[in-house]
Order: structure tokens, then sequence, then C-alpha cells
């Protein structure tokens, strides 16, 4: 069976309601259910052994850190010449130029395969999820390599608690791919190493296992303390890889313009920073990254983990002068409701309500022109809708907020 034939021309499908006599069904952990009847099928890692490709897959995990840390990955291999593939949150890029739009951070294992079969490039560095291992979105991929950028608390709608979330991510930790991992090394055991990830222990294969303890690079061309880590990861893998030196690979990133939507600079005068950060972790990292007064614009997303919203308003109250909640992607969820939600983690009264997240950005603009303070817009980075209850509503805060400042 040429399966390479079959794909080439569209007759391999993971849909049972598109298998027809002519076609070859995936069989997948996901469609499994759907497909008791089926007789013939592949499977994912049929399918890609059949495809011989010499692609070297690169698998990031970790609450947050995961875009930044593949874009810097990306961009340090491209300009060592080799080709591609970036995959994730902010949609899908081959050398660094978009090719698809954002979906899944981690889409079905049958689009990962068709675009590395498409693209053919010599590294293909994917964002993976907790919710895509659980799901096994990844299933019949053999990493080259993973990374595991942090931990700290997020999907508590899905995983329940924070052990499972754990066991999640310690799961993509256990076979003899090499490993880079941000944490502190606790025990070694010969077959396997304690490491200490955001104050959770994670077993974990200890088979060409780095751990990087401080980051390894200190100037880079990005704001925030906290991506020194990111690009460390980013470093220490093209460096095992490539063999390159160091020193070179360091000094390549000197051109490097930065991730979308991540610590953003929208603007200078006032300084106006937009960031993906939607995390009790990542809100606090960001906001002292940030020297000077500082005025933070955030809100939760509908429908998602309940529990991480009070700690993220306590970390905006801790850490920022002014605080101004807002609507960030309610889906289905009461908007009212997720903003108290955020509001029972404040500790004192420097906040504001303001639902329509245009007007809170314009409060924003406001008060940090008046108290000449840095302006930071959370939780959205570079999407451009608001998702409300299965509607897409065209927004972009960088583009909101370059029209505030040009009207």
């Amino acid at each position: 069976m040429d399966l390479i034939h079959y794909l080439q021309n569209d007759l391999i499908t993971d849909n049972t309601s598109k298998l027809s006599p002519d076609k070859i069904f995936l069989k997948t952990f996901q469609n499994a259910k759907y497909a008791k009847d089926i007789k013939n099928f592949i499977t994912p890692k049929e399918l890609l052994k059949a495809l011989k490709l010499t692609t070297k897959f690169i698998g990031i995990t970790g609450t947050n850190g995961k875009t930044t840390t593949a874009f810097v990955l990306s961009y340090l291999l491209k300009e060592l010449g080799f080709t591609v593939a970036t995959q994730g949150t902010e949609g899908f890029y081959y050398n660094l130029e978009k090719k698809e739009s954002k979906t899944l951070t981690t889409p079905p294992i049958f689009t990962t395969i068709k675009r590395a079969f498409e693209y053919k490039p010599d590294f293909y560095i994917m964002e993976v999820s907790s919710h895509a291992i659980a799901q096994q979105r990844i299933e019949g991929i053999e990493f080259f390599a993973k990374l595991f950028t942090s931990f700290s608390q997020d999907h508590l709608d899905f995983h329940k608690s924070m052990e499972e979330y754990k066991k999640v991510k310690e799961s993509f930790f256990q076979d003899e791919a090499v490993k880079i991992v941000n944490g502190k090394l606790k025990i070694e055991n010969g077959a396997w190493n304690i490491v200490n990830i955001g104050g959770y222990d994670f077993k974990i294969n200890a088979k060409s296992l780095y751990v990087l303890e401080n980051p390894i690079v200190e100037n880079i061309p990005m704001a925030g303390e906290f991506n020194k880590m990111n690009f460390s990861l980013a470093l220490k893998t093209a460096e095992i890889f490539t063999n390159s030196p160091f020193s070179i690979l360091n000094s390549s990133l000197k051109n490097f313009k930065g991730v979308p939507g991540r610590m953003e600079i929208v603007s200078k005068n006032p300084l106006i920073i937009i960031d993906f950060a939607h995390t009790p972790d990542g809100i606090e990292n960001i906001l002292k990254s940030i020297k000077g007064k500082k005025i933070v614009v955030f809100g939760a997303g509908g429908d998602r983990d309940r529990e991480k919203r009070s700690l993220m308003g306590k970390m905006a109250s801790e850490n920022a002068d002014f605080v101004i909640l807002t609507n960030d992607n309610p889906r289905c969820e009461n908007e009212e409701q997720i903003l108290n939600d955020i509001k029972k983690g404040l500790i004192n009264n420097n906040y504001l309500i303001i639902p329509d997240r245009k007007e809170a950005i314009k409060k924003g603009i406001d008060l940090a022109i008046k108290e000449n303070a840095a302006l930071l817009v959370l939780g959205k980075g570079d999407e451009e809708y608001i998702e409300r209850c299965k509607e897409k509503i065209p927004f972009s805060d960088r583009d909101v907020i370059l029209a505030l400042l040009n009207s």
C-alpha cells in the first residue's frame, strides 16, 4: 500500500463521515470511539513510518513560555541554515513565515502529519499543551527532543486538580528523547531523576536529561526577566543539536524581532506593552519585570479554570499600582461572574471594573499618561477577536491601543 500516494491525493481521512471505499481511515485515540466497526485502518505511527520523514520533532510544554521558547529556537535554527516549521498558539509557520492561522495550540495529529509531509522541514518545533498530551494529539510522534518551560496553576477546569495536571505533564517526559528542563534537580536515581518545577516534584527519565537551574544568558533582545529562561532553553537546545558554539548562537540573537503579542511594546511614550499572560504566575512575572509605576488591564477566560481567577487578581493587586478588570474571552459564561471571581483576590481598592475592553484600555492609557506610568494589557496578546458564546467578534488589543493613541 503506497501511503504516500494516498496522502498526496487526499485519500486518507480521520473523519468517519468522509470515509469512502477509495479512502483509508486514520484511526486515532480521539476518533477510535466513532470507528469501532471500521476494520481496515492505519494508525498515526504507521503513517509516519511509511512517510519516512527525516524531520526532527521537538515538543515544548509548560504552563507559560512555550510560544516564546518555540520562536527563539526556530530563529536560532533558521539562522544556522536549517528549515524549520513552528506550530503552536500563534498558528503554523515555516521558516518563521506564517502559513496558517491559529487553531488549537496542538492540533489533531493528522494536521501535524500533513504539515510535516508537505513542508518536510529539518526541524518541526511544536507547542504541546497538557490537553494534547491527555487526548493523545501527539500519538505516533517520536520526539527528538522535549522541553519543559514552567509549571504553575492553569487548566483546572479540565484536569480537576494540580496533581492530575502534574501527572499529565510528567507523562510527557518518560521516554528517552533528549529533555531540556527548567527546574531544580532534587534527586538522582540512575534511571530517573526528581526535578522540582514550580514547587512540584516531577519524576523524569534521566536518559539525555539536561536541567537548567538558572538562565545561561543575561542580555536578551526582549523585555521580561522571566524570558531569560525561555531564551536559555532555546539556546541550550540549539547548542546540543547543532554543536554550534554558544557565543555564536547568542550573538545571532541580536536581530531577533520578538514574538507577536509576547511582551510586545506597542508604544514607548507612554510605555504600553501587550502580553498573553493569563495565569497568576504569568501576571506576577510580567509585572515584576517592569520597573516604576504600573497600570494593568486584564480579565479571565470564561468556561475555564475558575480557581485561578482570584489568584490572578491577587498577583495584579500586589504588583501593580492600579488594576482595571475587563472582559477577556467570556465565551458562554456570565461576564459579571468572571469579573467578580477576579475581584475576590484584590487586596486593596486600587482598581476599577470596566467590562468593555476598549473602554478599559482607554482608561488605562489616560491613567498611564496622567501618572507617568507603564500600561500592561494582558491576557490576549495578539489575538484578533473576543470570543463571546461561540461567536468571535473582531478585536485586537494592539489595534485598539494604536487607534486610541492616534485619535
